[in-house]
């Protein structure tokens, strides 16, 4: 694709080897300086368009090319806004080339004029910007604002040692670069030396609303702790999703001694001192270097939001380990031999349940009926007891083996006329319980053994 560079444009892509703009009929240049493809465009500002281009000097490698549109907006060039348009563009080359060596700020390619355009070429960074980021994964916790300062004060150093201030520092101009998730700082279209004198006419606004300081708004003036205010801002907008202009627009200033009540979740109070001193609105009153700012970051306590309340150590952990595995074992299954009350309950439940059935088939004999009568009461009787569900299932079916293998077992024993054999009788019913009492035992046991060794092999 080639893109049209006529800022009205408003389709500005064209397929490859197109002559004339298909949307504008303007002109198309294929490349830029006999050097850069322009191949589509990034955005618009108030005076500049901005591009993504192809170096073919460089094997291709994609660039920006930011143009400075003058007369469609400030008319002649003799105007103060064309000058002061001019002089705003060609400070960003200053700046970029003053600043280029640091592997968190653009580096400039190219500064030049062709046709009635001015050109400025900088490193392409590939990534999101901090809002883009903000939108789409959500207002950020502590953990991320104390990375993202770390991570963007150590370039504010390297700015203001240069005695640069931004002027612009906001979620829009801070990019995290794609390959190694390192924040960049962007847009150094407004950026002054500290020993440049002011001529910021009144009403001129330079700066975001919301994101620069009273000093900058009002008076021109800027000092390292206007950048370090507009970073505090950041952090409120980072940690709320609420654009600080809105708040500007009705209150002034006078909001950012309430932020907290706009926090989506808590921070620790150590970093909420922080931000409160970087937004104070005396600027003498804030922090006065990136420095002093990293070096309270630096005493924060470490998060512990993945520790236990109780540190256990290594060789305590190993010493407890085989009774975690153990109850671990038995708690995906039925903890039977672990669980005296559970053992002692299937034992008389299979005790009681081959007494009903002994009953039942002395009186109705070995029939459907005697065991359907048998079953529900038995599932009446244990169901109304105060036990997991899973404990009551393990129950009545540990119940039914019991009595299974004591009828198949004793059949011809258990006859209607069981009862009339008086002591006798009596003494074998006895006998037949205590051994149901026996089999339950069994059986647990082999349930239980079956148990470990599912949950040992599978």
């Amino acid at each position: 694709m080639i893109c049209c560079l006529n800022p009205n444009c408003e389709n500005p892509q064209n397929p490859d080897g197109t002559n004339f703009c298909l949307s504008c009929g303007a002109k198309l240049i294929p490349l830029l300086r006999n050097r850069y493809r322009i191949v589509g465009l990034l955005g618009r500002g108030g005076f500049a368009r901005t591009y993504v281009a192809e170096d073919i000097d460089k094997l291709n490698e994609q660039c920006v090319v930011k143009q400075l549109v003058l007369s469609q907006f400030y008319g002649s060039q003799g105007t103060g806004a064309h000058k002061k348009a001019t002089e705003l563009f060609e400070r960003e080359a200053k700046r970029l080339k003053e600043l280029g060596e640091h592997l968190q700020i653009p580096n400039l390619y190219a500064y030049f004029k062709e046709g009635e355009y001015l050109y400025l070429v900088q490193q392409f960074i590939e990534g999101q910007n901090l809002l883009q980021e903000l939108k789409q994964y959500g207002v950020f916790d502590e953990a991320k604002i104390r990375d993202f300062l770390h991570d963007l004060l150590s370039v504010l150093v390297a700015v203001h040692e240069q005695e640069i201030i931004h002027r612009d520092l906001k979620p829009e101009n801070i990019v995290r670069r794609q390959n190694d998730n390192k924040l960049v700082l962007i847009d150094f279209g407004v950026s002054k030396q500290r020993t440049e004198a002011t001529n910021t006419a009144i009403g001129t606004i330079i700066g975001s609303l919301g994101y620069a300081p009273i000093e900058q708004m009002q008076l021109g003036k800027v000092f390292p702790s206007s950048d370090l205010y507009s970073l505090g801002i950041t952090c409120f907008h980072l940690l709320t999703n609420i654009s600080p202009s809105s708040f500007w627009m009705k209150q002034g200033y006078s909001w950012t001694s309430s932020w907290r009540q706009y926090l989506k979740q808590p921070i620790s109070h150590q970093l909420e001192l922080i931000i409160d001193k970087l937004i104070r609105e005396n600027h003498e009153q804030r922090y006065q270097s990136a420095q002093a700012v990293l070096q309270d970051l630096n005493k924060l306590p470490r998060l512990r939001n993945t520790l236990p309340p109780t540190v256990i150590s290594h060789s305590e952990l190993l010493e407890t380990q085989p009774q975690v595995e153990q109850k671990a074992v038995g708690s995906g299954y039925l903890r039977l031999f672990s669980n005296n009350q559970l053992l002692s309950g299937a034992i008389i439940t299979g005790s009681g349940s081959s007494l009903l059935a002994i009953a039942l088939i002395s009186f109705l004999g070995t029939t459907w009926i005697s065991s359907g009568l048998w079953l529900l009461i038995l599932a009446g009787l244990v169901f109304i007891q105060s036990r997991s569900l899973v404990e009551k299932a393990s129950l009545i079916i540990i119940a039914i083996i019991t009595n299974l293998l004591l009828v198949l077992s004793f059949k011809n024993l258990l006859t209607p006329n069981l009862i009339k054999f008086g002591i006798n009788g009596l003494l074998l019913v006895m006998l037949l319980v205590v051994l149901a009492g026996f089999l339950t035992v069994i059986i647990v046991g082999v349930w239980e053994i079956i148990n470990k060794f599912i949950s040992k092999y599978f």
